[in-house]
Protein backbone atom coordinates (compact mmCIF):
# COMPACT_ATOMS: atom_id res chain seq x y z
CA UNK A 1 0.00 0.00 0.00
CA UNK A 2 2.87 2.64 0.69
CA UNK A 3 4.45 1.81 -2.11
CA UNK A 4 1.36 2.72 -4.53
CA UNK A 5 1.06 6.02 -2.29
CA UNK A 6 4.55 6.86 -2.68
CA UNK A 7 3.77 6.11 -7.22
CA UNK A 8 0.78 8.16 -6.29
CA UNK A 9 2.74 11.05 -5.10
CA UNK A 10 4.95 10.60 -8.09
CA UNK A 11 2.08 10.57 -10.82
CA UNK A 12 0.46 14.16 -9.23
CA UNK A 13 -0.71 13.67 -5.86
CA UNK A 14 1.57 16.01 -4.09
CA UNK A 15 -0.54 19.26 -5.10
CA UNK A 16 -4.15 19.25 -6.12
CA UNK A 17 -3.77 21.59 -9.40
CA UNK A 18 -6.84 23.02 -9.07
CA UNK A 19 -9.18 25.56 -6.89
CA UNK A 20 -12.42 24.05 -7.03
CA UNK A 21 -13.57 20.87 -4.99
CA UNK A 22 -15.07 19.46 -8.11
CA UNK A 23 -11.66 19.86 -10.45
CA UNK A 24 -9.77 18.62 -7.82
CA UNK A 25 -11.95 15.17 -7.63
CA UNK A 26 -11.96 14.86 -11.49
CA UNK A 27 -7.79 15.28 -11.16
CA UNK A 28 -7.71 12.51 -7.67
CA UNK A 29 -9.98 10.01 -10.01
CA UNK A 30 -7.85 10.44 -13.20
CA UNK A 31 -4.65 10.34 -11.02
CA UNK A 32 -6.23 6.90 -9.23
CA UNK A 33 -7.28 5.51 -12.55
CA UNK A 34 -4.26 6.12 -14.62
CA UNK A 35 -1.73 4.57 -11.51
CA UNK A 36 -4.22 1.67 -11.52
CA UNK A 37 -3.60 1.10 -15.52
CA UNK A 38 0.29 1.29 -15.05
CA UNK A 39 -0.20 -1.51 -12.14
CA UNK A 40 -2.24 -3.38 -14.06
CA UNK A 41 0.14 -3.16 -17.51
CA UNK A 42 2.72 -4.08 -15.26
CA UNK A 43 1.12 -7.20 -13.87
CA UNK A 44 -0.60 -8.30 -17.11
CA UNK A 45 2.06 -7.62 -19.95
CA UNK A 46 5.97 -7.70 -17.93
CA UNK A 47 6.02 -9.91 -15.23
CA UNK A 48 8.55 -11.82 -17.58
CA UNK A 49 10.88 -8.40 -16.90
CA UNK A 50 11.31 -7.96 -13.60
CA UNK A 51 13.41 -4.47 -14.27
CA UNK A 52 9.98 -3.26 -15.61
CA UNK A 53 7.73 -5.47 -13.67
CA UNK A 54 8.90 -3.84 -10.25
CA UNK A 55 10.22 -0.26 -11.90
CA UNK A 56 9.13 2.76 -10.03
CA UNK A 57 6.29 5.02 -11.73
CA UNK A 58 8.91 6.98 -13.09
CA UNK A 59 11.70 4.40 -14.69
CA UNK A 60 8.30 2.56 -15.95
CA UNK A 61 7.32 6.10 -17.92
CA UNK A 62 10.69 6.70 -19.18
CA UNK A 63 11.47 2.99 -20.62
CA UNK A 64 7.88 1.74 -21.32
CA UNK A 65 5.48 5.11 -21.78
CA UNK A 66 7.49 7.20 -23.49
CA UNK A 67 8.75 4.77 -26.56
CA UNK A 68 8.58 5.93 -29.80
CA UNK A 69 5.80 3.65 -31.44
CA UNK A 70 3.13 4.17 -33.50
CA UNK A 71 -0.21 2.11 -33.80
CA UNK A 72 -1.44 1.35 -37.19
CA UNK A 73 -4.61 -0.97 -38.26
CA UNK A 74 -4.12 -3.13 -41.37
CA UNK A 75 -6.40 -6.15 -42.86
CA UNK A 76 -9.03 -5.38 -39.05
CA UNK A 77 -5.56 -5.54 -37.15
CA UNK A 78 -4.34 -3.16 -34.80
CA UNK A 79 0.29 -3.62 -35.03
CA UNK A 80 2.32 -1.67 -32.98
CA UNK A 81 4.94 -0.32 -34.60
CA UNK A 82 8.43 0.40 -31.95
CA UNK A 83 11.56 1.94 -32.90
CA UNK A 84 14.05 -1.06 -33.52
CA UNK A 85 16.71 0.94 -31.29
CA UNK A 86 14.49 1.23 -28.21
CA UNK A 87 16.48 -0.81 -25.48
CA UNK A 88 13.14 -3.02 -24.37
CA UNK A 89 11.02 -2.36 -27.83
CA UNK A 90 10.89 -6.70 -27.92
CA UNK A 91 9.51 -6.71 -24.50
CA UNK A 92 7.29 -3.80 -24.84
CA UNK A 93 6.01 -5.65 -28.30
CA UNK A 94 5.17 -9.08 -26.11
CA UNK A 95 3.32 -6.98 -23.65
CA UNK A 96 1.23 -5.35 -25.71
CA UNK A 97 0.43 -8.40 -26.66
CA UNK A 98 -0.41 -10.09 -23.67
CA UNK A 99 -2.31 -7.17 -22.82
CA UNK A 100 -4.50 -7.30 -25.86
CA UNK A 101 -5.31 -11.23 -25.31
CA UNK A 102 -6.31 -10.73 -21.95
CA UNK A 103 -9.12 -8.36 -23.21
CA UNK A 104 -10.14 -10.46 -25.81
Amino acid sequence: MEDRIREAKNTGLRNLPCRGWEENVAWLETLLTATDLVCWAKLLGFTGTPVLAHAEIGTFRNLVLHVAARLTRSARQVHVRIDRTWKYAEVIADAWLRIRAAFT
